[in-house]
């Protein structure tokens, strides 16, 4: 594994290394403010990472902004009543070089209250995931954009050793077939590293970049 250091400078335009023109978008926490600060700024097509909000936000979102052009990798902390809007790109979506998977684990779901701030279809269930599998392992892509990460960098990255039916299945993909550039958000910290040839970059909360 070779770990490459993270300069602490926003990626906000500092990795083309695909030809999609697309932005990412770390969690946004409700923070609708923010969000529209760097939706309203660009001509690109964006995709946020997942923990967008609740009802509020999300409906607020589907009110102003243009969902043809910015849309949500659900997390694990948005109103799952939302998923199948048009704002949503569902369980999983597969474009031209990249593919998204929503979904992770909530550590602190004791702490939450069912259908307000909590779902109980936060992630994939065993058959949702078998079929992401298997797009991912026919289609290849050379970007995964995901909420959560493949096991092996949630341990590397953070310390984690509790599994999850996300962090396996995200496993499973990443065992099957290696992407160029895996991006993806959850754990609130900038993070950037190359495993098993594949570039993994974990955005912070609001954090941007351009591929």
């Amino acid at each position: 594994m070779e770990e490459t250091k993270n300069t602490g400078q926003t990626r906000h335009d500092l990795y083309p290394v695909l030809s999609t023109g697309l932005l990412l978008i770390g969690d946004v926490h409700g923070k609708v403010n923010d969000y529209w600060k760097i939706v309203s700024q660009t001509k690109m097509s964006s995709i946020q990472v997942g923990d967008f909000g609740f009802k509020k936000q999300h409906e607020w979102h589907l009110k102003n902004i243009d969902f043809t052009q910015h849309q949500i990798n659900f997390g694990n902390h948005d109103d799952y009543s939302f998923l199948h809007e048009p704002h949503s790109l569902s369980n999983y979506s597969i474009g031209n070089e990249h593919m998204t998977v929503r979904g992770a684990d909530s550590i602190d779901k004791a702490c939450r209250t069912e259908n307000v701030d909590w779902w109980k279809n936060e992630e994939l269930d065993y058959q949702e995931m078998q079929r992401a599998i298997d797009h991912y392992i026919h289609n290849k892509p050379k970007l995964m954009i995901t909420h959560d990460c493949p096991q092996i960098v949630r341990q590397h990255l953070f310390g984690i050793t509790e599994k999850s039916m996300t962090s396996n299945g995200l496993q499973a993909m990443f065992e099957n077939h290696q992407p160029d550039l895996w991006v993806f958000g959850h754990h609130h910290k900038s993070k950037d590293v190359v495993i098993n040839g594949t570039r993994f970059i974990c955005l912070a909360e609001l954090e941007t970049m351009v591929v």
